[in-house]
């Protein structure tokens, strides 16, 4: 018998271009999909989709998720100002409590905005990896190494404890697991990237960065190395084991197809940057370079929102207006940003991002009865450039419901938007 049946539903599976299957029933046993077909085998639990598009959760590329703490906090700044005036001051009061509270809070809009699985840069990781735990999320996490002033040591700085903790408590296979990161090129140096690219080599995990994000990092890069910043990390090797690289937006030619090349996956995250003023990612051109896009959200102090459907429609409206060729980027290529490419991107291909007998259940509905849904001629068309992350009717990861019509099922909102009034709030105010 199935643990849990979804009947009558309209199914995106994002196995291949332009498929979808009408009035289908998708089965789950033992958090994983077991069924894809017409028939209704019996379950202990059934949901009836009345004909809802039910398609596999997104996947949120690189977040800082913590960051809501911050919502508001920062808005119209340019990103150097931002970071060093602005955000840095107040990370650097941020308690284990505050963080807390932001990651429950921000996994809460993920979860209800139909993400399942995310990357997040942050502090205070192995407390994120319980409230991850019990919320029931999927989540590569790292803390980035930066390594600024004469003074660092390498040993001493909570990024290398914690993601030494991380490693060793988590390892790189499970629902949660551990990745490792480099802040980026302009805020730590060689030798300390190679320090952190041992980790990957030696346990295999992702190395999470930032990278050629304003116009500003490229150019100081080429004056620091002679190099761009992709062509200095891959000179140091660190592109040698599985990197996630977000933002991209500076990317020349030659560094797309090292990108390429190297197997380098990039998180695009179109809304933060453009509220940055950081540009816009060719994403047309790194698509037809052969790089792997995901999608990211950035975190809420640079984006005001961790709803990847709005990154979603942004990416696919950019790559066309950019190339001023409404086929640069159809509605399936973008939407496999946020699914299947997102996946591969965390390493987790062949594990979550599509729908198919042996993955694990990690779905979405979403209400297809809206006004600004109907009608509906293509469901993928209607997902990409219709659909918001408030028609998610249900997620679901590891065959668990975590939200449904309205009702959060393992995290208490109220609880969590308390704390972060209580703990956080007046740590950002600095009162």
């Amino acid at each position: 018998m199935l643990d849990t049946l979804i009947k009558n539903a309209t199914v995106i599976p994002m196995t291949g271009e332009g498929e979808v299957y009408y009035g289908c029933s998708v089965g789950i046993k033992d958090g994983a999909i077991e069924f894809i077909g017409d028939g209704h085998p019996e379950a202990s639990e059934v949901i009836d989709a009345r004909g809802d598009i039910v398609m596999p959760g997104l996947v949120n590329a690189h977040a800082h998720t913590a960051m809501c703490v911050m919502r508001g906090y920062a808005d119209d700044y340019a990103l150097q100002s931002w970071l060093y005036d602005k955000v840095f001051p107040v990370e650097a009061r941020l308690t284990e409590r505050a963080i807390d509270a932001g990651a429950r809070l921000g996994m809460a809009e993920m979860i209800r905005t139909g993400t399942t699985s995310f990357s997040d840069m942050y502090f205070c990781q192995p407390a994120v990896a319980k409230a991850v735990d019990k919320i029931g999320m999927r989540a590569n996490l790292c803390n980035a190494v930066l390594a600024l002033g004469d003074d660092y040591v390498f040993e001493k700085d909570r990024a290398v404890i914690e993601t030494d903790e991380l490693l060793k408590e988590y390892g790189v296979k499970g629902r949660i697991r551990a990745d490792v990161s480099i802040h980026a090129e302009y805020t730590s140096r060689p030798e300390i990237w190679k320090r952190v690219h041992e980790w990957a080599k030696e346990y295999g995990a992702v190395t999470h960065i930032h990278l050629s994000e304003t116009k500003r990092e490229q150019e100081e890069a080429k004056a620091r190395h002679g190099l761009s910043p992709a062509a200095a990390f891959d000179k140091y090797g660190i592109f040698d084991t599985k990197t996630l690289a977000a933002h991209g937006v500076w990317l020349e030619k030659s560094d797309m197809e090292l990108l390429a090349k190297r197997g380098v996956s990039i998180a695009h995250c179109p809304v933060s940057n453009l509220k940055l003023g950081s540009g816009t990612a060719d994403v047309a051109a790194m698509v037809r370079a052969g790089v792997n896009v995901c999608l990211g959200t950035d975190g809420a102090c640079s984006n005001n929102s961790l709803d990847l459907f709005e990154e979603l429609k942004l990416a696919a409206l950019l790559a066309k207006g950019r190339s001023l060729d409404p086929t640069a980027l159809p509605a399936y290529e973008a939407l496999k940003m946020a699914t299947v490419n997102g996946a591969k991107g965390q390493g987790r291909e062949g594990e979550t991002g599509v729908i198919e007998e042996g993955y694990r259940a990690d779905l979405i509905m979403i209400d297809a009865s809206s006004p600004h849904m109907r009608p509906i001629y293509d469901p993928i068309s209607s997902v990409v450039y219709s659909a918001r992350g408030s028609d998610v009717r249900m997620t679901m990861v590891d065959g668990k419901v975590l939200y449904l019509d309205g009702e959060y099922k393992t995290v208490d909102v109220k609880e969590a938007i308390r704390e972060v009034e209580e703990a956080a709030v007046p740590i950002v105010l600095n009162e």
